[in-house]
C-alpha cells in the first residue's frame, strides 16, 4: 500500500509539473516541495478535488536533478503562513488606471480584494448557492466579514468567490471605446473551512455591535491582478480614525435604486461624518464612535441590503506608495437606503482580535 501511495505522488508531481521554471511573487519563497508547510498538507494519495490539484499549477520555481526521490527534487513557490498579513508594496493595490471618479458599475476587477459569500440552502439537498453578503480578503487565507453574516435563517454559508465582478458570466468582459474587448481570468470560488466570530458579537433591535468575523479559506489563494488582499493597516500618520468629512468608497452587489441586488459590482464615493454630530442627529442608529464608523447617505449613496460584510475603502498614501485601506466593515443601517448614513464596524479597533484569530489557527 505504502509503495502505491509513493508512485500515486510520483504521478501527481509529474503531472503537476513540467520542465518550465516560474518567477516567485513577493510574498512567496523557493524552497523545496516537502518543506513547504502550507501546501504538502493538500498533497494526498488519493481523493485530491480539482481545486487543490490546481494549487500546485505554475508553481515550480527549481528543479533537484541531483536528488533520487522526486519530492526532493521539486521546488515551488511556497505561500507565507495564512496569518500574515501583506505590506502595503502587496495588498491594496488597484490597476493602474483606476481611479473612482463617478459613476456607478466598478471597473472590471477594480477591487480585487472583494469577497462574495455563497450560501446553501439549509433545506434543500441540492448544492446551489447564492450570494447574501460580501467580505474583504486580507491575507492569502482569510477574509474578513461582518459576523451577522456567518449565521443567517434558513441558508449555510458554503464558500467564497474571488475575481467576481459580473456574475451573469464567467468569464467577464468588457468592451472598450476602441471595439478592443478585454476578458479576465474566470472567478476562484474556494470553500470556507471556518468562521470565526467575535466572542462579543451582540444585535439589538436589529444594529450590531463587535460585528465582525474572519473566513478561513480551505486552501491559500495565489495572488493575482484579478485577486489582491486589502490593507488593514493604515498609513502612519493618520490623524482621523473617525474619517469625519474623510472621502471614502464602498461596493458590493446589494440592492441598488433599480433593483434588489445586482449582478455588477457596484461602488459608489461617501463620506465619513463625525461621529458625535451622528449620535445627535441619528440616535436611532445607536453608533458607538470607539468601534464603530459612521458614513454615507450624501447625494442618496449609502450601501444597501446584499451589502453586508462589505468593505469601507480609504485611499491612503500618493504616486507609487499609494495603496487601500479597509477603514470598516458594512454592518448596518436605515431600511429605506440612501437618505441615511450607515453604521460600519471600525477595522483599527480590532487589529489584535484579527490577528490573534488567524494565528491561533495557523499555528495548531
Amino acid at each position: 500500500m505504502f509503495l502505491e501511495q509513493k508512485v500515486y505522488i510520483s504521478f501527481l508531481l509529474q503531472a503537476f509539473l513540467s520542465a518550465l521554471v516560474f518567477a516567485c511573487q513577493p510574498d512567496e519563497q523557493c524552497v523545496r516541495l516537502d518543506t513547504c508547510n502550507p501546501l504538502m498538507k493538500f498533497l494526498r494519495p488519493w481523493g485530491m478535488t480539482t481545486a487543490e490539484r490546481a494549487i500546485f499549477h505554475n508553481r515550480q520555481c527549481s528543479r533537484d536533478n541531483t536528488r533520487s526521490v522526486l519530492l526532493h527534487q521539486v521546488w515551488i513557490c511556497c505561500p507565507q503562513s495564512g496569518d500574515v498579513l501583506p505590506n502595503n508594496q502587496i495588498c491594496g493595490q488597484t490597476p493602474p488606471a483606476f481611479h473612482i471618479t463617478a459613476g456607478e458599475e466598478a471597473p472590471l476587477n477594480g477591487f480585487p480584494w472583494m469577497a462574495m459569500l455563497l450560501y446553501a440552502n439549509s433545506f434543500s439537498s441540492t448544492q446551489d448557492t447564492v450570494p447574501r453578503c460580501a467580505g474583504s480578503l486580507i491575507t492569502n487565507r482569510y477574509v474578513l466579514t461582518a459576523a451577522h453574516c456567518v449565521n443567517i435563517n434558513g441558508l449555510e454559508l458554503r464558500s467564497v468567490r474571488l475575481g467576481e465582478h459580473d456574475t451573469s458570466s464567467n468569464p467577464d468582459c468588457i468592451t472598450l471605446i476602441s471595439g478592443t474587448k478585454i476578458c479576465a481570468p474566470p472567478h476562484l470560488e474556494i470553500n470556507v473551512e471556518l468562521a470565526i466570530k467575535h466572542e462579543h458579537y451582540v444585535a439589538i433591535e436589529g444594529k450590531h455591535y463587535n460585528d465582525i468575523a474572519l473566513l478561513r479559506l480551505q486552501f491559500p489563494v495565489r495572488y493575482t491582478s484579478q485577486i489582491l488582499p486589502i490593507c488593514i493597516f493604515p498609513s502612519d500618520n493618520l490623524s482621523n480614525p473617525s474619517f469625519d468629512n474623510y472621502n471614502l468608497q464602498i461596493a458590493g452587489w446589494g440592492s441598488s435604486q433599480m433593483q434588489s441586488s445586482s449582478n455588477v459590482l457596484l461602488y459608489a464615493n461617501i463620506q465619513g461624518r463625525n461621529p458625535d454630530e451622528c449620535s445627535r442627529s441619528y440616535s436611532f442608529l445607536g453608533i458607538n464612535k470607539e468601534t464603530q464608523i459612521c458614513a454615507g447617505g450624501q447625494n442618496r449613496k449609502d450601501t444597501c441590503k446584499g451589502d453586508s460584510g462589505s468593505p469601507l475603502m480609504a485611499t491612503m498614501g500618493w504616486g507609487v506608495d499609494e495603496f487601500v485601506y479597509l477603514a470598516g466593515i458594512t454592518s448596518y443601517g436605515f431600511n429605506q437606503c440612501g437618505d441615511w448614513p450607515a453604521a460600519y464596524t471600525k477595522t483599527s479597533s480590532y487589529i489584535n482580535w484579527i490577528q490573534w484569530g488567524m494565528s491561533r489557527y495557523e499555528h495548531n
